[in-house]
């Protein structure tokens, strides 16, 4: 079994979503943290 690796993701703009899923495809554990209630950075606009 391998090790468990725990990975900090700050933000949740376009690239951040991008990065947590190559962190689930590669078998980490992805934990998010966005200050505002929003995902999508400024791709929301």
């Amino acid at each position: 079994m391998g090790k468990h690796r725990d990975i900090a993701i700050i933000g949740a703009a376009a690239p951040d979503v991008c990065a947590l899923k190559c962190c689930l495809d590669e078998g980490l554990v992805p934990t998010c943290f966005e200050r505002s209630r929003d995902t999508g950075g400024l791709w929301r606009f």
